[in-house]
């Protein structure tokens, strides 16, 4: 053993004057960070060394970190070698020797014995399997003197080489130190694990209406499967040859969801507050971090966890922010959330603490408080399940009582749609009878018309060379009377056609239509008719647009007072209906007959020379509105009338 090497010389002073006996069995931890020799990019054995000189002393730290006397910066990516030379007093406990987790795959020697190897060390990236676990290693007994030779390769991340000190203690104190540790990861994991899992499964079986409760249970998962990858890499036993650089670009996934399942969960519970573009931009700001870390070669996508704890700390801050706005708004949720977060940032601010000191208990008890937030913000979530559960029952409630009044509403109107329908078929009953009788009347009374025309007729022959002038003009009077009676009695019997007669709808031609109407009303051709330029195919009933074309022509000739009637009809098709118009140059019509013209019987008097029954405009209004079409007047005394109406486009 070379013992100008030894940096314990200092150190076996120490442990002589100072009972380092005693020391070790207080459970007091030495730390070997400095006075290491460092060679860089070499892989240098036990019994190699007296032909090599050390490219630098150095304390532990990554190497990218070191002085060297050139002032040369060393790339993270290499390979280098460490050693160490140490003494312990011979009356000692066991001891053990704590070899943190290195980011590097790693091979070590103690007094020239191959102790262990994480990974496979290499001089290139090929060669290297990068692995990284933390070790315990028991001391002989029966050495006082030590040689520690570590050889390190990392080609994937920034941490380069061996960050942190070797950990020198008694065996019992290094081993208990790991079943506290391990009974904190158990606690943390365990815990957060199945939190994770039943809010999940919560809301993928149970409760999907609440985005927050996704958010939370991929949170609790990632952090869960962070902590247990970094201590325990269990994907590393499972899959042998499996990448690290992989595995640790998931772990870099895994916290950077962590963080984006963080701001959503908070960005649910109080979007109310909340800019609109906070939630876009967290998504949009962790897939970029995410997209980097996938496609950037190492060991630069390591470094991008700085990036990713300043949006964090911003993060922080703007939600302290919104949460002291929901509290001013008496938001019951702020109180709740805002304790959680003070408590988790007490319990982080004791957790850095305890990495600097030296209480092995206090990772149980953060990892305890850790739970305990997580629980807080599991009472918040079913608290807004409970809230929105009461409000649910409340509207199912109140959606019962409503079907509860609906259905006896329904049942108060089927009662009125069977009053209904038993008024109808008792109306449908009336009409027919009132259909029957008026034509049975109208029959029976037209026999005796008739009969009393034809008596005057014969007086009128059988008397004529005696009766007087007063005598004539009487019986010319009565068959005029007898006439009207007839005239009206044949207009009822058309009135009743209109509701009972044949609907058949056919496709015609307008003007082929008009035509034939214009030469039955105007067979002399006295009058000037024009009809329209442009002719129309009309699919209706035939029969009943004859009709209203008939009167509505034949009215325009009876009651004109020029030498010739000039009379234009015109149509324009709609997408729905049929708009058409017949104007004359008559007398006109007051506006205040406007309405009354339409009304059954109803006659005036604009021609003392025309004989009407006032039953035809009634009649064509009557067709016309069973064709959901509207009649209308425009008029002036003395101007001539026109009359529009409409009809209703039926499909073929």
């Amino acid at each position: 053993m070379h013992s100008s090497f030894c940096t314990s010389l200092q150190i076996k002073d120490t442990i002589i004057n100072s009972n380092q006996e005693n020391t070790f069995a207080r459970d007091t931890e030495i730390l070997l960070e400095s006075n290491w020799e460092f060679y860089w990019n070499k892989l240098i054995k036990p019994g190699d060394f007296n032909t090599n000189e050390p490219t630098a002393i150095v304390s532990l730290a990554s190497w990218t970190q070191f002085k060297l006397p050139n002032n040369e910066k060393l790339s993270p990516l290499g390979y280098a070698t460490y050693r160490l030379l140490f003494s312990v007093p011979k009356e000692r406990p066991s001891v053990s020797l704590y070899i943190p987790r290195i980011y590097a795959s790693s091979k070590t020697w103690i007094n020239g014995k191959l102790i262990s190897e994480v990974g496979l060390v290499g001089k290139s990236k090929d060669e290297t399997l990068h692995r990284r676990f933390s070790q315990i290693i028991s001391l002989d007994a029966n050495e006082t003197n030590f040689e520690i030779i570590i050889q390190v390769s990392n080609f994937y991340h920034n941490k380069a080489g061996i960050s942190s000190p070797l950990i020198l203690s008694s065996s019992f104190h290094l081993q208990s130190k790991k079943s506290k540790q391990i009974i904190a990861d158990m606690i943390f994991i365990g815990c957060l694990g199945f939190i994770g899992a039943f809010f999940l499964l919560f809301y993928l079986f149970y409760w999907n209406k609440d985005q927050a409760v996704l958010y939370f249970a991929i949170l609790c998962l990632s952090l869960s499967y962070m902590a247990l990858s970094d201590r325990y890499a269990p994907l590393i036993v499972i899959f042998e040859s499996i990448s690290w650089i992989l595995l640790t670009k998931i772990e870099y996934l895994s916290l950077f969801l962590a963080g984006a399942t963080a701001s959503l969960f908070f960005n649910e519970i109080f979007s109310t507050f909340i800019h609109r573009i906070y939630a876009k931009t967290i998504i949009y700001s962790f897939c970029f971090l995410g997209m980097l870390v996938l496609f950037a070669p190492p060991p630069y996508f390591t470094k991008f966890l700085l990036l990713f704890f300043i949006m964090m700390i911003v993060n922080l801050i703007y939600v302290a922010f919104v949460i002291t706005k929901a509290i001013i708004s008496k938001r019951s949720e702020s109180i709740l959330l805002l304790v959680s977060m003070l408590l988790g940032s007490i319990i982080f601010s004791v957790h850095i603490f305890f990495f600097l000191g030296n209480n092995e208990y206090a990772i149980i008890y953060v990892n305890f408080g850790y739970i305990i937030v997580f629980l807080l913000l599991s009472m918040l979530l079913m608290t807004r399940f409970s809230d929105s559960f009461k409000e649910l029952e409340r509207s199912k409630n109140l959606a019962l009582q409503q079907k509860k009044e609906i259905s006896i509403k329904s049942n108060q109107l089927s009662e009125v749609n069977l009053k209904l329908e038993d008024n109808l078929k008792l109306l449908e009953d009336y009409n027919t009878e009132l259909d029957d009788f008026n034509h049975i009347v109208s029959h029976d009374l037209k026999s005796p018309l008739i009969s009393i025309y034809s008596l005057v007729t014969f007086i009128e022959d059988d008397l004529k060379a005696t009766l007087d002038e007063n005598t004539k003009y009487n019986l010319t009077l009565l068959k005029d009377v007898v006439s009207k009676m007839e005239a009206l009695i044949n207009g009822l019997l058309e009135y009743s056609k209109v509701a009972k007669g044949n609907k058949r709808k056919q496709l015609f031609s307008l003007n082929d239509l008009l035509k034939s109407v214009i030469g039955v009303v105007d067979y002399q051709n006295k009058s000037t008719i024009n009809i329209p330029d442009t002719d129309v195919e009309i699919y209706a009933s035939k029969i009943e647009l004859d009709h209203v074309f008939q009167n509505l022509i034949s009215n325009a000739i009876k009651h004109n007072d020029k030498e010739k009637a000039i009379i234009n009809i015109s149509v324009t098709k709609l997408p729905d209906e049929y708009l058409f118009s017949v104007s004359d140059n008559g007398p006109g019509i007051d506006p205040e007959y406007h309405t009354k013209i339409f009304k059954i019987f109803s006659q005036l008097k604009l021609n003392d020379d025309v004989k009407s029954t006032g039953i035809g405009l009634a009649i064509v209004k009557k067709i016309i509105s069973e064709n959901k079409g509207v009649i209308t007047v425009e008029s002036e005394e003395g101007t001539g009338v026109t009359i529009k109406f409409s009809w209703k486009i039926q499909k073929e």
